[in-house]
């Protein structure tokens, strides 16, 4: 309730102080004529005081300070004791900028705190009533296809507040007002990592959960609440309508797919990103299942979060259960899109690693082709939860990023094992200065010069990693055995 409509009210009150502040609110009324006030006051209540703390005129402008730094709204006087509300209480409330209201003998100020409750329950069933007509009405507009976006303006902006529709990988789906990145990183991390929803977060942001199952973190969606100045959660009344919205949007998609024949864009410009799930390699040290037994997200699920991420974008499950999609752009600006998106999954994807690859078609490829070159990106098995490759097959070192990791390691320790045995044992280098030789061209002299040695150094040491590897250097087969391995260990291929 407003100050203005405080003195409205057949109560009596009259305003000795603060015209200026007429539109304050006042949300509650408290009694107290304790010598230390503050304990008793909360931020935006009606004070109301019979003035026993005044014994003399010096003690009004520390009293009403203290009332001031409690957050009061303004002091409601009884003129009981005094027989009116002394001139220097009117100038200390002046000077803090506190509302004085003059109460009338009789006026007791229970009166006024059961007047106050009563009108704070009425204004209270007026908005349940009217937030159930509006929710009846917007889940009726949902239910006839109408937009996310109208449905979240018009139910946020009476409330004064703004609202978001979040997938789980932070796609936004519809929105009152801005939100940048970074925000939204650390609402769905805030989101993923809770132990319940709905969550308060620190910017003042409420999150609510919008889907079936709450344990399921990957296939929800976020309702995003922050009001400007009601203090009630309207996320509660606002949920279910996203939550229809929800299962009327997987339906459209569903059905979008089904009728779909599933084009190509032009494949000058289409890009192939194929989508996978598979457990991790090994739990706590041990190996699991083998890869055709470890447990999937089911491809539709899978498909959605493409989708998510990628609207628009023709989208089909193939006979091996992994999600391909086309979309446009280069194959860096695609895969940056899909780890931003898939890297805010991380602390939900439990038990299972998602892969993803990407692959641009080159100009005379098929269009299978290039779903075979993603493809064998996504197969490559890594340590993290979220894999992102480009399958960069323009180039020697480019097809060995389609390699899987694992395969990858296995090549490198058949290739240099007897040399990092040696490195190991004797802490020589050997492994350093066959880089730094490759990476010179198997210039002896450029690689004696790099690393600030003796040329005869540099001629055992490499003649050293012919003995314990069987190549020889001199070979251009041998050669790119050694560099490959060399780039395999290094980890140069790691994921996007």
């Amino acid at each position: 309730m407003q100050l203005r409509e405080m003195l409205a009210e057949p109560l009596g009150l009259r305003l000795l102080h603060g015209e200026h502040a007429l539109d304050r609110r006042v949300d509650r009324a408290c009694v107290t004529d304790m010598p230390d006030p503050a304990p008793f006051v909360t931020p935006g209540a009606l004070v109301c005081t019979g003035l026993v703390w005044r014994r003399g005129p010096r003690d009004s402008d520390p009293y009403i300070g203290l009332l001031a730094e409690a957050g009061a709204a303004a002091i409601a006087a009884g003129r009981t004791l005094h027989g009116h509300v002394p001139d220097d209480v009117i100038t200390a409330c002046r000077a803090h900028g506190l509302p004085l209201l003059e109460a009338p003998r009789s006026l007791p100020f229970s009166r006024i705190i059961e007047h106050l409750a009563a009108r704070r329950a009425e204004t209270r069933l007026r908005r349940v009533e009217s937030g159930f007509a509006r929710q009846r009405r917007l889940l009726a507009a949902v239910a006839d296809g109408g937009d996310a976006h109208h449905l979240l303006t018009e139910f946020a902006t009476d409330r004064t507040a703004s609202a978001w529709l979040l997938t789980a990988t932070g796609a936004l789906v519809a929105g009152t007002a801005p939100l940048a990145d970074t925000e939204i990183d650390t609402l769905i991390a805030a989101a993923a990592a809770a132990p319940r929803l709905p969550l308060t977060t620190s910017g003042g942001y409420t999150i609510h959960s919008v889907g079936s199952r709450l344990g399921d973190r990957i296939t929800l969606w976020y309702l995003v609440v922050r009001a400007e100045t009601d203090t009630e959660d309207i996320g509660s009344d606002l949920a279910p309508i996203a939550e229809l919205y929800r299962m009327r949007h997987r339906e459209r998609l569903r059905l979008r797919w089904e009728l779909s024949d599933h084009p190509i864009p032009d494949a000058d410009a289409a890009v192939a990103v194929v989508a996978d799930t598979a457990a991790p390699r090994r739990a706590e040290g041990r190996e699991i299942l083998p890869e055709s037994d470890r447990p999937r997200l089911a491809p539709e699920e899978l498909r959605v979060l493409v989708h998510d991420i990628l609207p628009g974008a023709p989208t089909e499950v193939d006979r091996y259960g992994r999600v391909v999609a086309w979309t446009t752009g280069s194959e860096r600006d695609v895969a940056a899109r899909l780890t931003r998106h898939l890297n805010r999954l991380r602390p939900a994807v439990r038990g299972f690693t998602l892969r993803v690859g990407v692959s641009a078609a080159r100009p005379g490829e098929s269009p299978s082709g290039a779903v075979a070159s993603a493809a064998a990106a996504a197969s490559a098995l890594g340590d993290a939860a979220v894999i992102v490759r480009i399958a960069e097959v323009d180039s020697v070192v480019g097809l060995l990023t389609a390699v899987p990791d694992d395969l990858q390691r296995r090549f490198a320790a058949r290739v240099l094992g007897p040399l990092l045995e040696y490195d190991r044992r004797t802490g020589t280098g050997l492994l350093r200065t066959l880089e730094v030789f490759l990476d010179c061209a198997g210039s002896w002299r450029t690689a004696a010069d790099r690393m600030h040695l003796h040329l005869n150094t540099i001629r055992y040491r490499i003649g050293r990693v012919e003995e314990l590897t069987g190549r020889d250097l001199g070979r251009l087969d041998d050669r790119l055995d050694l560099y490959l391995a060399v780039r395999a260990y290094g980890s140069q291929t790691a994921p996007v």
